[in-house]
């Protein structure tokens, strides 16, 4: 009879540990996709940031090229 219940104690531990380790898969599943599309998102976010600053850049040079043109210009009263 003790071995009985000492068994039945062992299998119980044994599909409680086996339920466990399936839940700690599946989460780890979970987290593994969520870093995936994080990643995703920053190379994405990481990629327009550079663009901006690129096009930012280039509207700078454009205004400073504008601006140094005016000021070479001689006033209209000359």
């Amino acid at each position: 009879m003790h071995i009985d219940t000492t068994l039945k104690q062992v299998i119980e531990r044994a599909n409680d540990m086996e339920s466990r380790l399936a839940w700690q898969e599946d989460w780890l599943e979970r987290l593994d996709d969520a870093v995936i599309k994080q990643n995703a998102t920053i190379e994405r976010l990481e990629r327009l940031c550079n663009l901006m600053a690129q096009r930012l850049g280039e509207q700078r040079d454009s205004l400073e090229s504008l601006q140094s043109d005016s000021a070479q210009e001689r006033p209209p009263h000359y």
